[in-house]
């Protein structure tokens, strides 16, 4: 349970008493002035770097509440206290003395309403100079004639797919599914039968790819995948090969993937499209999907993926 507002104030009164937050002691480092950050649905993938030191704590207030156990923050054990008032949106982060200079740890925090960006994630690096104390983050979510805008050109993309899905055969249809999200007919549950699986299936802070969009399709005798993701390392990734299994063992045979040009790099959003051939009575799940990288070890498992 998060603790009350009151609670919080009282602690960060105490910190703000004891000698390491007070003033640095030799060698540690030097508290800044406060930092503002904006936080814009255009910049949604960008992750914000704020400076932590051992022993003296950071305060992040947001303008906006967060929403309740969507804070979470990498090698927990790295960190004497980590305090979160959802409602006020506070985040009091203080570090162990243990904590290693250059080190760098994640932060994800989630915001309580849908408007966008419903999430951003914070690059927390310990320094022995110039911590950062106080981040006051200011988040300005789009517009409402934003989203009509978005909305009519989503109608207007829907509209353009049926077209193009009604003018080819069914076995070319089933061939070009891919090639619809490439050339940007289907996109974000917009196009065909799509189910949005986000939130059923769990993330790791320690991942390196953090999915933030997670979406699944089915047209005739196929199924595709679709994850919006961001990379958290400074190694770039790219998508090598896929599979999708259930737990019993049964596989569905993937096709091909697809990932939007370019090859993902940390901060940036990228769209990865994976598609397998399902027959109807096969394709619900839940299935297991996992993806390894063109160069490199490291692999994305994504559980609970069910189709329309």
């Amino acid at each position: 349970m998060s603790p009350s507002l009151p609670t919080t104030l009282l602690s960060l009164h105490l910190l703000a008493g004891a000698p390491g937050a007070a003033g640095a002691f030799p060698g540690q480092a030097a508290p800044t002035d406060e930092r503002h950050i904006e936080l814009t649905a255009d910049r949604a993938g960008q992750h914000w770097e704020v400076r932590i030191s051992p022993n003296q704590a950071s305060n992040l207030m947001f303008n906006a509440p967060l929403r309740r156990g969507s804070v979470t923050v990498q090698e927990r054990e790295l960190f004497q206290s980590v305090m979160v008032d959802e409602s006020a949106g506070l985040i009091t982060l203080l570090p162990t003395a243990m904590a290693p200079p250059g080190k760098t740890v994640m932060l994800v925090v989630g915001f309580a309403d849908n408007n966008v960006p419903e999430n951003t994630t914070f690059r927390l690096v310990v320094r022995t100079d110039q911590v950062e104390r106080q981040v006051r983050v200011d988040r300005k979510p789009r517009s409402a004639a934003f989203f009509q805008e978005e909305a009519r050109q989503a109608r207007e993309r829907a509209e353009h797919c049926e077209v193009a899905l009604a003018r080819q055969p069914a076995r070319k249809c089933q061939e070009d599914l891919v090639g619809l999200f490439g050339a940007g007919l289907v996109k974000k549950g917009i196009g065909i039968r799509s189910l949005d699986f986000f939130s059923d299936f769990p993330q790791s802070p320690a991942d390196s790819l953090f999915v933030k969009e997670a979406y699944s399709y089915q047209a005739i005798g196929r199924v595709a995948v679709e994850l919006w993701m961001v990379e958290s390392h400074q190694q770039p990734w790219r998508v090598k090969s896929a599979e999708l299994v259930t737990e019993e063992g049964h596989a569905l045979r993937v096709l091909r993937t697809w990932q939007s040009p370019g090859v993902l790099r940390p901060g940036q959003l990228r769209q990865l499209v994976v598609e397998a051939e399902a027959p109807e009575p096969q394709s619900r799940g839940p299935y297991l999907l996992r993806l390894t990288e063109s160069e490199g070890t490291r692999t994305l498992t994504v559980r609970g993926v069910t189709f329309p």
